[in-house]
Parts: C-alpha cells; structure tokens; sequence
C-alpha cells in the first residue's frame, strides 16, 4: 500500500501486503509510478520504493531483495513511458539485458536507457538505486558510466537525494533536474554547469585548498568563464564556497562536537577566521547560535 511520506512524497513498502500479492502489488504500483516492468523472484519479494512525482518527472529511491524485472513489448504497449530512464547504483550488482547486448552494473555506476525499448534487468545481490524518469526529447541509446567522477552526473545524483528527504524546491529540482540530464544525454547548459559546480563545492567543502581552479577543472571550464558563470548567478566563487561552508557549519552545530571541529569539517583554516565570517553572515556567532538551539522547542513525533 501507498502511504504519504511526508507532504509530496509516498512510500510504497511490499510488506504491508500479503505475500501471495507483493510481486503483484510492486508491479502495479511501478506501472504507476516509473515504469510497467514483469517482476520474478526465486524466493520471498521484499521491495522498498520512496516516489516523488512531479509535472514533468517522476523520481524514486527503490530497495528490493534478489528478483528480475522485463520491460517486453506486451509491458510497452499496455503501460507506454514515453520517456528516458536513468538508473544510479547505490548498492547491488545487476545485469542490464538489451538489443545490443548484455552489461553488468555495479554501485557507483549510472544505466541510461529508452523506457520503450524492451530491456531485462537482474538482480542477483538485491539492489538499492535512485531513479529518474523523464520526457524524451529525442532517439536514446543505452549508455552505462560511472557518477561519481561526472560532476554533472553526481550533481544530479545530489539534487534527486535531497528531494527525497522531504519537502524541498521542487520546481527548481525540475529545472535542474532536466538541464543536467539533458547535459549526459550531450546538450550542455549552463544551468546545468552551474548546479554541477555548486555540487563539487558541496562535496569538498571541508578541504581547506577548494578553489575556483579546481572547480574550473572539475567542470571543464577555464578560471575565467567560470567566474563569469558565477557572476551572472550574482555571486562570486569563493562567496559561493564561503556560502557554502557557513550553511555547513550551522547545519552541525546541533551535533555534539566542538565548535573548533565544526570549522574544520567545513573547510575552516582557523576558529576565528570561521567565527568572524559567520556573525558577518547570520547576526550572531556559532557560540550564540548553539546556545539558542537548545532551547528551541523539539516537534512532536
């Protein structure tokens, strides 16, 4: 059964159904949610599925023990996609059984494929993945790569996480969400560039040495036009990392570590260089915003 999870979000879990209907009901609920697909499994189903679905995309974080799934011509002509798939691996092997042949996914890797091409999908280990499903803009021919070294790819990966973990920007998830994926299917915006130089900060943050030559290289600009990127979203590069470390930092300061440790998971070079620039930016030093959280009233669970 489909549950809200929370405001925009439904979670969809087999074991709330009897066990003679879970591969039934994780069939239907696919065809409603991604993609129609015939599921087989040699033993008991458990599946897992977080949706969020939005105008022009569907997003989804799934979970499952061992099975397979085939998308034939039979699932294409009764639940029609009309659109482009991408699966990042989190966890599990898989092989990916398709026209032009036989691929074996492993996690940190991304599979690129035409919904209404028939494909099979095994999963041997059980899986974890982030889907996206999205409008087709053009003709689609699978393509497997690695996502964490693609800074658009892990970009991407990055934005459809968040989303999923509750209530976010939506439609700025769209926006970005289709600029990068048109970016790996070989048109580049400069939108999708921004989010993706946005994403390297995110993940490097706590290195002190992060600077704009290494975003440049990461993304495939020079120095100079990324500058000029940044300039056009009305900020400067290290005013986007300085941002970026300041939203870090107030973020752990609920954990239980000292303060000196906060600035330099975030990158910090100095305590004092990381209190200044913060009071600069919130009104108050990280000192005084700690303090203040603990008397902030704790929501009803």
């Amino acid at each position: 059964m489909a549950l809200v999870h929370p405001p925009g979000l439904t979670r969809f879990r087999t074991h709330d159904l009897p066990g003679a209907r879970r591969l039934t009901g994780w069939e239907q609920h696919n065809a409603r949610a991604l993609v129609g697909l015939r599921v087989t499994a040699d033993r008991p189903f458990e599946g897992t599925e977080v949706n969020l679905t939005l105008p022009k995309l569907q997003v989804a974080r799934v979970t499952g023990s061992p099975h397979a799934v085939d998308r034939d011509v039979r699932q294409i002509a009764e639940h029609p996609a009309d659109g482009v798939v991408v699966y990042f691996s989190l966890a599990g092997r898989s092989t990916f059984e398709h026209r032009g042949g036989s691929d074996l996914v492993v996690p940190g890797q991304a599979l690129v494929l035409d919904a209404d091409r028939p494909f099979r999908r095994e999963f041997s280990d059980g899986l974890t993945e982030l889907v996206l499903k999205a409008p087709r803009r053009g003709p689609v021919t699978p393509q497997l790569f690695g996502f964490r070294d693609n800074p658009h790819a892990f970009a991407l990966v990055n934005a459809l996480t968040g989303a999923l973990r509750g209530p976010a920007d939506w439609d700025g998830l769209e926006s970005t969400a289709a600029a990068l994926l048109d970016t790996l299917l070989g048109t580049r915006t400069p939108a999708a560039d921004l989010a993706a130089a946005h994403a390297f900060i995110e993940a490097h943050l706590h290195e002190p040495e992060l600077c704009a030559h290494r975003i440049a290289a990461a993304i495939g600009y020079s120095d100079r036009h990324l500058s000029r990127l940044f300039a056009k979203s009305g900020q400067s590069v290290p005013q986007a990392i300085l941002n970026a470390r300041l939203d870090a930092a107030r973020s752990k300061l609920a954990e239980p570590i000292p303060l000196a440790e906060v600035a330099a998971r975030t990158g910090f070079v100095s305590q004092a260089h990381f209190s200044r620039t913060y009071r600069a930016r919130f009104g108050v030093t990280p000192r005084q915003d700690r303090a203040a959280l603990k008397f902030l009233p704790v929501s009803a669970t």
